[in-house]
């Protein structure tokens, strides 16, 4: 008798670890993007202009990256996180303009795709900007669901007289099935701007209410508007922050994204889901109004440059029961999370062209093992422009430190800015004729690297999918 209960108990704990092991490989994913939101925005990373508990509380239950780097722009962004490969690889490394052909060829494999061969419900709702025409739409690049806006989240104003006279149509929302034709479903106007983040929560909600439990997992992209100019908050958190517009929007922010973090758990589900956090790029300081500027917090420069505030942001990951909550100052980019999710999903990552992206799982399972990335190339508007190294800067490309996306930048041709992080977060003392010893180190360093990647460019011809 004993016998048969020993026998029962290990066929039960067998049992339980199989499952448990089938639950972890198998997780849902909900990515939460904001719009040039800054890293020092977020109260957790030292934010002070909004309360902001609900991100912050969701950067302690995981990893908080405190060297998270991202493209320059927001197309660029977009595309490295979709595809886990350097935006000029598929040649979307510019910021991709309303009516322009481009964005993601069909023939790139989306963190979408590659998790709906994996088994995974997959839906968008949100911002896209990385294509217009109907082959390169959220829906043609796999997922199943889309509703949301292709281009900026910036909005047109019928009732503006300069909008009437020039003949500008308001941008549309769409919403498609899985390939399907997109339908119009509305308009970004300046009124609307201010209840879209709203509408997106309310589609996120709904859907992890319908899919919790289901046989399939579920990917859940969700790309908010704010807090891209112009800074519009719902009407609830209008004047609520007392700082204004963007510290307004930040709160809006915060509260959304607890009103997913509460469906999660509402569903029993928050240790079978990892949850990211992040920000496309850095903040936008287009106007020197505070009321609608990001912070960059203690980096300098901003969306559109490559000095850190335009590639250092927000970036958090949490999974809990799995991922031992720790906070990371090592080096660890956006692209990072296409492998890293292929790792612990079983999804099958691209072979047939380079992959940028780094498989991390072992270093967010374990911060011991450090982070397998030492470097980041930064390649923006078709040119080289920075290395990032360990923590030094080599940078080639010399742009503005406000209103980058409307400044001309100076390419250097020969001795390049080399800027040491950990003694100058802000990037305002080159050291590049000081220390000559590391800076002759660093240059030979870019150097070789530099041959990796233009070597890669050969045998594999940035935006030519005629082998693939």
């Amino acid at each position: 008798m004993k016998c048969k209960s020993n026998l029962l108990s290990l066929f039960v704990f067998t049992f339980w670890l199989s499952f448990s092991t089938l639950s972890q490989a198998t997780p849902n994913i909900v990515m939460i993007m904001t719009d040039n939101l800054g890293y020092g925005d977020i109260g957790v990373y030292g934010g002070l202009r909004a309360p902001t508990p609900r991100i912050d509380q969701l950067a302690r239950s995981g990893v908080q990256f405190r060297d998270f780097q991202v493209e320059p722009a927001c197309s660029p962004s977009r595309a490295a996180i979709m595809t886990g490969r350097m935006a000029i690889r598929s040649g979307t490394d510019a910021v991709l303009e309303l009516g322009a052909p481009g964005g993601l060829h069909p023939k790139e494999v989306t963190l979408a795709e590659m998790l709906g061969n994996a088994g995974y419900k997959t839906a968008h709702y949100g911002k896209w900007h990385l294509g217009f025409s109907h082959d390169r739409q959220p829906q043609m690049q796999g997922f199943d669901d889309f509703w949301g806006i292709l281009f900026t989240s910036a909005p047109g104003d019928p009732e503006d007289s300069n909008f009437q006279a020039i003949g500008i149509p308001t941008q549309k929302i769409l919403a498609a099935k899985k390939g399907e034709k997109s339908v119009v479903v509305g308009e970004l106007t300046t009124e609307y701007r201010g209840f879209i983040d709203a509408e997106i929560t309310d589609k996120a909600v709904s859907y992890i209410k319908e899919n919790a439990g289901g046989e399939q997992p579920f990917f859940l992209y969700l790309p908010f508007i704010n807090p891209h100019n112009p800074v519009v908050a719902h009407p609830d958190f209008r004047g609520k922050s007392g700082g204004g517009a963007y510290s307004d929007v930040l709160m809006e922010i915060d509260y959304n994204t607890g009103r997913i973090l509460d469906a999660i758990a509402a569903e029993n589900i928050t240790q079978d889901t990892i949850v990211i956090w992040l920000s496309d790029n850095g903040p936008q300081r287009i106007t020197l109004e505070p009321y609608h500027s990001g912070d960059p917090g203690p980096w300098s420069g901003e969306l559109g440059s490559v000095f850190e505030g335009g590639l250092r942001t927000v970036g958090l990951i949490s999974w809990p029961g799995t991922i031992k909550p720790f906070v990371s100052d090592q080096l660890f980019h956006s692209m990072d999370f296409f492998s890293t999710l292929a790792q612990w999903t079983g999804a099958k990552v691209p072979t047939d062209r380079p992959i940028d992206s780094i498989d991390q799982s072992e270093y967010l399972l374990n911060q011991e093992v450090g982070s397998k990335r030492n470097h980041v190339m930064v390649y923006y508007n078709g040119e080289y422009a920075a290395m990032r190294y360990l923590h030094f800067k080599v940078m080639r490309a010399i742009y503005s430190r406000n209103a980058s996306l409307m400044s001309d930048s100076m390419y250097l041709k020969s001795i390049p800015r080399v800027y040491n992080l950990r003694a100058d977060p802000k990037e305002e003392y080159i050291i590049s004729g000081g220390i000559e010893g590391v800076v002759r180190s660093l240059v030979l360093k870019e150097a070789e690297l530099r041959r990796k990647y233009e070597n890669s460019f050969d045998a594999f011809p940035n935006a030519d999918y005629s082998n693939l």
